[in-house]
Parts: structure tokens; sequence; C-alpha cells
């Protein structure tokens, strides 16, 4: 009539032994209530409660595992409440005809369906089954929780493993059109710079995979791109980068700060005719990380041509909520220049 649920289905006899327990305790219970308030000895109201347990066990798994799965989903409520109350009379019949089947056992218990007997034997029955149901619905409760928690985690993996797989591809090309054109310049430095994106893609092979990267890691990525950048550029970028603080024992979310990085090259520098600049400190306070940068903004004429934002901001912040969703805060200033603040705790 019932099935195991499916987180015991691998521990029948743990689940079998904790039904047992609990029809004992209910046999012990009314055996030491019944011998101490009549004043009678207990061997006999034992073997009366074995006799009514072949009533009360069945009524109760009936209400437990199909009267309350059937009729609770639809809110359906007053049939449930009358069901179980029909039920219960049918088992008090049955224990009436138990008590006349076998008198020795009855500990003088009225054998008389129509009596005051009844209704309390009836109450009986509900409140017992009732408890089942109560351990139920507090088991499926905790249950659903955890899979509610299991979904959620698995709901932000693939969507860090989705924002991952998109934020990649678009770095990779952004770099590969850097070294494209110092190849069609014949610059010598291109050999550099293939070494460089060599370190870069390494990274993110080994590196990128874990859910945390070393700091120190994830700055030297940066250090990579910079120079492929200086090397694209030349004498008309501006760029420093300023490292405070002890960087050796953190970790930090692998390709989070590259991003903004590449934002200021490509709506930044790239737009620029002239001098462009960038500016990036990273500071350590204990566990807090301060994260700044700043670029010129160039400024934009008729023939200028209009950049989308891409996916590298919108990427990063998405992931921000899902790893760090209270332990950061993000400033983006636009104006003369171009200005970010992302303050992490790591």
């Amino acid at each position: 009539m019932f099935s195991l649920d499916k987180e015991y289905k691998g521990w029948p006899f743990t689940r079998i032994a904790r039904h047992v327990l609990y029809w004992g305790f209910w046999v012990t219970f009314y055996c030491v209530l019944n011998a101490a308030y009549q004043r009678t000895g207990y061997l006999q109201w034992l073997w009366l409660e074995l006799m009514f347990m072949t009533v009360k066990i069945p009524y109760a798994y009936f209400v437990a595992y199909f009267l309350f799965p059937k009729f609770l989903p639809g809110k359906r409520y007053v049939i449930l409440f009358a069901l179980m109350l029909l039920f219960a009379f049918v088992g008090v019949a049955l224990m009436v005809v138990l008590l006349r089947l076998f008198p020795e056992f009855a500990s003088g218990q009225p054998s008389d369906f129509w009596s005051a007997k009844s209704i309390f034997r009836a109450l009986d029955l509900i409140y017992i089954a009732s408890l089942i149901v109560v351990v139920k619905m507090i088991q499926r409760v905790f249950r659903q929780e955890r899979m509610n928690a299991r979904l959620k985690e698995e709901k932000i993996g693939s969507e860090l493993q989705m924002l991952k797989n998109q934020l990649q591809p678009h770095f990779l090309l952004n770099t590969l059109n850097n070294i494209y054109g110092l190849l069609l310049d014949g610059d010598k430095k291109a050999g550099d710079t293939l070494i460089q994106l060599s370190n870069i893609i390494t990274y993110m092979l080994y590196d990128c995979n874990m859910d945390r990267a070393e700091l120190q890691k994830e700055i030297h990525l940066l250090q990579n791109y910079l120079e492929l950048e200086k090397v694209r550029y030349g004498n008309r970028l501006d760029l420093s980068l300023v490292v405070e603080g002890d960087i050796a024992e953190h970790k930090i979310a692998p390709l989070l700060l590259i991003p903004f990085v590449e934002n200021s090259f490509k709506h930044g520098v790239s737009q620029s005719q002239g001098k462009a600049w960038v500016r990036i400190l990273i500071q350590i306070f204990g566990s807090q990380l301060s994260f700044q940068i700043e670029n010129s903004v160039a400024r934009t004429t008729e023939s200028t041509p209009t950049l989308k934002s891409g996916i590298g901001l919108e990427n990063v912040r998405k992931r921000l909520n899902l790893i760090y969703p209270d332990a950061h805060t993000l400033d983006i200033r636009s104006g003369e220049t171009f200005l970010v603040n992302l303050n992490l705790d790591l």
C-alpha cells in the first residue's frame, strides 16, 4: 500500500527499525498507563494492546499513506476528515469483534459497540494516525529544503560554468585580434606575445576549472594581458598597475578581474586616436580586496563607431552576484573618465 521514500530506498532496514520502535513505544505506553491506572498486571494489557495493534497499525498507515496523499494536495479537507472518521469507527467495530472473539484478552474492556468507550477508541485511532502524518510532513519539509538547496547549488554551478564559457572565448578573441594586428605590421614582438598568450591559455585551462584560483595568478594574468596591450599600442599608451598588500595567501574566483581590464581597452584606449591611459590599483587589507581601474575616454565624433558593451561587464556582474552575493560592492562611473571600484571580501 505504501512505498519507501526515495531517500530511504537504500536503507530499508533502518526505516523498518524506526517503525518498529514507534509502535513498540505505543504498546509500552498503553501497557504502563493502563496497568498503573487500573492497578492490574502488565501482561494482560500487553496482550490486549498487541491484539488492538492489528487494527491500529493498518488504520494509521491507510490514513498516512493513502487518504492524506490523495485528498490533502487537492485541499479536500471535509472528505478527508469524513473518511478518517468513518474508517476510525470501522476500526472500532473490528476491535469489538476481537474483544468478543478473544474475551480472555479483554481485561474487562466493554465489548459493546454502542458505548462511550467506542468514541474514545475512535479518537485514539485518529490521534495515532495523525502523529504519523505530522512526522511525514516534517520529513517532507526537510527533504524539500534539501532538494531546493541542492537544485540552487546546481543552478548556480551551471550558470557560473555558462558565464565562464562565454567569457573565455570573448577574452581569447580579443587577444588573438591583438596578435593578428602585430603580425600584419610585421612586428618582431609577435613571438613574445605568443608566449604571453600561451601563459594566459595555460591559466585558463588549469586554474579556471576550480571555484577559486590564487589571487597572485589572477594578477599575473592581468600583467600578461597588459603586456600584450603595451606591444599593440606602443608609446601612445600610458599604463600603470600598482599592487599593494600581501596577495600570497588569498584566492579569488577565476577570471573575475580581467573583464574590467578588457573593457578599459575596448571602449577606452581603442577608441582614442591620440594618447590614452589606464590606471589599475589593487589593494589588500586583511581579507578585503580593493580593485580600482580608471581609463581615459575618447571624445566622440560623428565618425566614431558605436560599440556595444558586450558580454564582459554583464557577465562579471552576474558572477559577483552568484559567488559573492553579500560580500561585494561594485561602483561603475562614466564621465570624462571611466572608473570602476570593486570591493570584495575574499
